[in-house]
């Protein structure tokens, strides 16, 4: 009994406490988190921590009174809503957070996401023209406004213009003032290029064309994909221009004899190799489909490389030039007790002035479009990415692109493997996604 007492009143003195807790932080709340926006970043290494350093001081500087904090938040993959969800449920969410533009719509579709339209509204509703379309429409959702778009990036083809050499083939026969090439043309050219050794083993490789950025959403989208059907509220992975890709695989593993590929790639990057040592970097690989990024690796990794940078190829040669993008948002997470305040940091950093700071520091691409013409901004062979967002597209905002992904990841590995036919690979991805899609019909698309 006696402890049983004990216990009663420390459970008395606790309510207490919690109570008085409560309705101190009720009356403060107006002191203090009005103007205090916490700001989760799910991209946390030195560098971009540096620009969101920096985007945060220069908010304050010109919001006095306002302060911002910045907590890191590594995401496991593209889709990951884990610490989302764990705030959601312990009405603890930031008021801002930017993740991966993919996401947007798949967090939105489950409730984690306030919906960013009232307040575009709110300023006129004309917010959106200052962004490069394909990046305001991936960070939507059944039409609505759920993010918005901070960097992007684009994907070209890196030459090696000394193995060109070596192969017998004039490097200008690249040069993107002729136009894309071919793909077919492509292939023809690279394939001059591989070397092998006394057993058979490939010691330089023209072209791996379904390595780097050469994956089914690349070939995919340049092909003409829509990923999707409104209208019937289907998933269109069965639709001509996939099945061309994954025909293309199919032809291209047998040509290129997918094994001994897989066998080179063990050799000249294994799956524990630094970033310095990639085949291109190293001179073992003639061509690369990359993104722009990878300027910034061959400028730390492989400075004295003799490289240029071409258009993506296409299906036809008069085709036009083709490239696509992804990136980042910032949103604004069901909850966010500062939502005034964290509409203001959003606004700032997906700004001119926000994108400024990021892009110089990064090296990215922003979405801004008037940066875009910055050539003190935009460096460099950056400028010929840039010079392509004009026409890039994205990916449909789906809330399954995560796990349609995930599918046509795997849907291509047994294609190059040779463990299922094109149609039997991309039948089974229907067969896995439709049902998923379902649940969110009518589904609209920005």
């Amino acid at each position: 009994m006696n402890v049983q007492r004990r216990i009663a009143r420390v459970s008395a003195v606790l309510l207490l406490l919690v109570l008085f807790s409560a309705t101190f932080a009720a009356c403060s709340i107006g002191q203090h988190d009005a103007h205090d926006v916490i700001f989760w970043t799910s991209l946390n290494d030195d560098i971009d921590m540096s620009a969101e350093r920096q985007i945060v001081a220069a908010f304050e500087k010109a919001h006095p009174g306002m302060h911002v904090s910045i907590v890191s938040k590594p995401s496991l993959s593209t889709g990951d809503a884990t610490a989302l969800i764990t705030s959601a449920r312990g009405g603890t969410p930031p008021d801002v957070y930017l993740v991966d533009r993919f996401a947007v719509s798949q967090f939105a579709a489950i409730g984690l996401l306030k919906n960013l339209q009232p307040f575009v509204n709110l300023d006129g509703g004309n917010l959106r023209e200052n962004y490069l379309p394909f990046a305001w429409k991936e960070a939507s959702y059944q039409g609505q406004s759920y993010g918005l778009p901070m960097d992007t990036d684009a994907r070209a083809m890196y030459y090696n213009k000394d193995l060109l050499r070596q192969a017998g083939i004039d490097p200008s026969i690249f040069d993107p003032s002729h136009g894309p090439m071919a793909i077919d043309d492509v292939m023809k050219i690279a394939l001059k290029m591989d070397k092998t050794d006394s057993n058979g083993n490939y010691t330089e490789l023209g072209l791996i064309p379904w390595g780097g950025q050469g994956s089914h959403a690349t070939w995919g989208l340049n092909f003409g994909a829509k990923f999707f059907n409104q209208q019937t509220c289907q998933v269109t992975p069965t639709e001509p221009a996939f099945e061309r890709t994954f025909h293309y695989f199919q032809q291209w593993a047998k040509e290129l004899n997918y094994s001994r590929v897989d066998a080179f790639l063990a050799t000249y990057q294994p799956p524990s190799a630094p970033p310095s040592q990639t085949p291109f970097f190293t001179g073992h690989l003639g061509l690369a489909i990359d993104g722009n990024w990878n300027l910034s690796g061959i400028q730390h990794y492989a400075p004295n490389l003799n490289y240029g940078i071409t258009y993506l190829p296409v299906l036809h040669k008069g085709d036009p030039p083709f490239t696509w993008s992804g990136g980042f948002a910032l949103v604004m997470p069901t909850g966010a007790r500062s939502s005034a305040d964290g509409w203001e940091f959003m606004k700032f950093m997906s700004g001119p002035v926000g994108q400024a700071i990021y892009t110089r520091v990064t090296d990215n691409l922003p979405t801004w479009k008037s940066l875009l013409k910055k050539q003190s901004l935009i460096p460099g062979n950056q400028r010929f990415f840039a010079s392509m967002m004009s026409y890039s597209v994205s990916r449909p905002p789906l809330p399954i692109g995560a796990q349609y992904s995930d599918a046509m990841d795997t849907a291509q590995s047994s294609v190059l493997l040779g463990t299922a036919t094109p149609p039997q690979a991309l039948q089974q991805v229907y067969a896995r996604l439709q049902p998923q899609i379902q649940q969110y019909c009518p589904l609209k698309i920005a």
